[in-house]
């Protein structure tokens, strides 16, 4: 009877021992999900095991950015989003990579415009036009300093009816900028212009480097105009500085031209500087009647720029060449009272709230350039909107690829209400992410960021 029994039983042991040994598999071959599964899920009858991946990739402006299997965030290079203006597209080819399908979606977090920030009026920063590239190698070492290629400059937004000034440029002031270039084509250093951007209106006064690499300064006077040039080459590739200080007592006017902490040329006599008012500009002039150079673009670097309503002494001007860093030359023009100072050292990103600029032209830019996207394979699309409406920080979901498959994206951009000339090239912050998620459990989600890189941004 006892070995009866013990027959008996012998089979219901291998069959509780294999069920376990069927649970433990499972249990090892899904350690990396566990969380994801719920008591319900956890059946496996047929004794099937399945791993899955979920990984995406978007290949666009000759880079790519993915997620792996492991990854839940991508912070993506370069941009989706860089155009000229008015009207232009961008192409990204989005991929899954993975074995899962999943939803999409995309997110314009928020949109204003690029500044270069003024270090004594705040409320009066620079914005950045066209190709201007930030934090760049200057004089001191470190990165206080922008380059402009030929057809980047940038404008003020309030110029002389800035904090510090009454409606005019004095007929005693002081202007500079370091500055380093190496070829042979000129351009504008920093002027004063009609033109929130650039357009007509001739400048006075007026600091620029002819194409045989003279440093020259003009400023207008009520009998006549007052030329003052270098004559020696500095577009030598190295760092140099100009500063021009004009000088008015009783009817004596005298306008002298600094170079690198040296007196260089002076013009003057009896005569009075003609008061002036408009937008200062960094990386670009407009002549007028004075003889260009070959281009009214500068193609280099600039950092410190300033702008003082004062005479400063040739002894200032020593001081100011002669900082042993950024910090240095900041202190010192801090005690010679500018009125604004442009030190161009900014990460490119940081930007001014579009509905805080002046109204008029400029007021709340992103308003007026609109955006749109169109997807293929499959197919979905964003309908034209302004960079407000798109970038107001709420997810759209869209049609995502399947897996294995290949979807297309255009992004155009356009001009919208509203839009005019001084826009032109603006820099429009829109740092922007797409979320994909898997369709079902388990809650697998990877977003794709592209945010805080100086190329993040639309041209108006």
């Amino acid at each position: 009877m006892a070995r009866h029994r013990r027959g008996r039983h012998r089979p219901v042991r291998t069959v509780l021992l294999a069920a376990l040994s069927t649970l433990a598999l499972l249990a090892l071959g899904t350690a990396g999900t566990r969380s994801a599964w719920t008591a319900a899920q956890v059946t496996n009858a047929s004794d099937d095991a399945l791993v899955s991946q979920m990984a995406l990739t978007h290949s666009y402006n000759s880079t790519t950015c993915a997620t792996t299997a492991r990854s839940t965030t991508a912070t993506c290079p370069s941009t989706l989003g860089t155009v000229a203006s008015p009207t232009t597209t961008r192409t990204d080819a989005i991929t899954n990579n993975g074995t899962v399908a999943v939803t999409q979606s995309v997110t314009g977090a928020s949109c204003a415009p690029v500044r270069f920030a003024n270090g004594t009026s705040a409320s009066d920063p620079m914005l950045p036009r066209n190709s201007v590239g930030f934090q760049q190698a200057d004089t001191w070492g470190s990165t206080s300093a922008a380059s402009f290629s030929g057809s980047g400059y940038a404008t003020d937004l309030y110029g002389t009816t800035s904090v510090g000034f009454l409606g005019l440029l004095p007929t005693n002031f002081s202007m500079g900028v370091w500055f380093r270039t190496a070829d042979s084509l000129g351009g504008g250093l920093l002027s004063l212009s009609a033109s929130l951007s650039n357009g007509a209106g001739g400048a006075n006064p007026m600091l620029w480097i002819d194409q045989s690499g003279n440093v020259k300064a003009y400023v207008a006077t009520t009998l006549g105009t007052q030329i003052a040039s270098s004559g020696t080459n500095y577009a030598d590739g190295n760092w140099h500085f100009a500063v021009v200080v004009v000088s008015t007592v009783f009817l004596l006017t005298s306008v002298t031209l600094y170079v690198d902490g040296a007196s260089k040329a002076s013009a003057g006599g009896l005569t009075i500087a003609s008061a002036t008012s408009g937008y200062w500009h960094l990386g670009w002039a407009n002549f007028g009647l004075i003889t260009p150079p070959t281009s009214a673009y500068f193609h280099g670097s600039l950092s410190g720029a300033f702008v003082i309503q004062s005479a400063i002494s040739g002894a200032n001007v020593t001081t100011l060449n002669g900082s042993a860093s950024a910090a240095a030359y900041q202190a010192s023009l801090g005690g010679m009272s500018p009125a604004s100072t442009w030190m161009l050292g900014d990460n490119g990103y940081t930007t001014i709230a579009g509905t805080s600029l002046p109204a008029g032209n400029l007021y709340d830019p992103c308003s007026k350039v609109n955006v749109a996207l169109a997807f293929t394979n499959p197919a979905a699309s964003i309908a034209a909107q302004s960079l407000t409406s798109f970038a107001n920080g709420s997810a759209t979901t869209i049609a995502a690829p399947a897996v294995g498959g290949t979807q297309s994206l255009t992004i155009t951009t356009s001009a919208g209400t509203g839009y005019n000339a001084d826009l032109a090239g603006l820099h429009l912050y829109v740092p922007i992410s797409f979320g994909y998620a898997v369709s079902g459990a388990p809650a697998w989600v990877q977003t794709l960021s592209w945010a805080n890189d100086p190329t993040e941004v639309f041209w108006s």
